[in-house]
């Protein structure tokens, strides 16, 4: 304080007449005004309060970024890379089990043709946990491409919340029930995965799935929706 009032024991108007420049308000003006405002005239007081106030408004606009900037940078890859998902996908060269003929019987308005064969998986006990409530499909053990553009852009969509919006898909057990949940996709350290979500543990209850247990996954489309098949090895 003491050096402060050395350095405010000359008049104002005195010390601007000696620089020789026109009065700018500076961050030590702020703290001066506040212990010694005596010094300042009403005009410099008028420029400091408004100093004070730019001053603060670009603070708060430069966290604000700083704070998006951030947000953004968080994003993780696996939520963030449109344009991996819109890449086509090679095709896995290996032959696909017969169509159960349950299947066919179950839309008979399709073609053997309309039925792609997605991958056979050995249930890992994370696929089972009620608490995970999700069945994963690495991407990379996936035989054919089988989203539209609409369905691989609606992937990448989230919430308010930041959460994946997903794509709404119905669910054919072993025995012909349906069951409406969430196709998801998310990275999964080197690659990605498809997820069946949202109402998975309840398929598992009712087929009672038990970890290392197999199931081939087929998929198909039938009255505007996109339908996964599931049948027991």
């Amino acid at each position: 304080m003491k050096t402060l009032q050395k350095l405010v024991a000359s008049d104002p108007e005195t010390l601007q007449m000696m620089s020789g420049k026109p009065y700018e308000p500076k961050f030590m003006d702020l703290l001066l005004l506040q212990c010694a405002p005596h010094f300042y005239t009403e005009e410099q007081k008028a420029q400091i309060n408004h100093f004070k106030q730019n001053s603060s408004v670009e603070s708060r606009s430069e966290t604000k970024n700083t704070a998006e900037k951030r947000k953004i940078e968080e994003i993780s890859e696996e939520e963030s890379d449109t344009s991996m998902n819109k890449k086509p996908r090679q095709e896995i060269n290996y032959s696909s089990p017969d169509l159960p003929t349950k299947f066919k019987n179950r839309f008979p308005e399709l073609n053997n043709d309309d039925f792609k064969f997605l991958l056979s998986k050995k249930l890992y006990s994370s696929d089972v946990d009620p608490n995970k409530n999700r069945l994963s499909m690495p991407e990379n053990e996936i035989a054919c491409d089988f989203l539209t553009e609409a369905e691989v852009t609606k992937l990448c969509e989230r919430t308010e919340s930041n959460n994946f919006v997903g794509v709404e898909v119905t669910v054919l057990d072993p025995c012909l029930r349906e069951f409406t949940i969430l196709l998801k996709r998310w990275k999964m350290r080197s690659t990605y995965t498809y997820n069946l979500s949202a109402r998975w543990k309840h398929i598992v209850s009712a087929n009672k799935f038990e970890q290392d247990q197999e199931l081939e996954i087929w998929t198909c489309r039938a009255n505007n929706k996109l339908y996964f098949l599931l049948e027991n090895v």
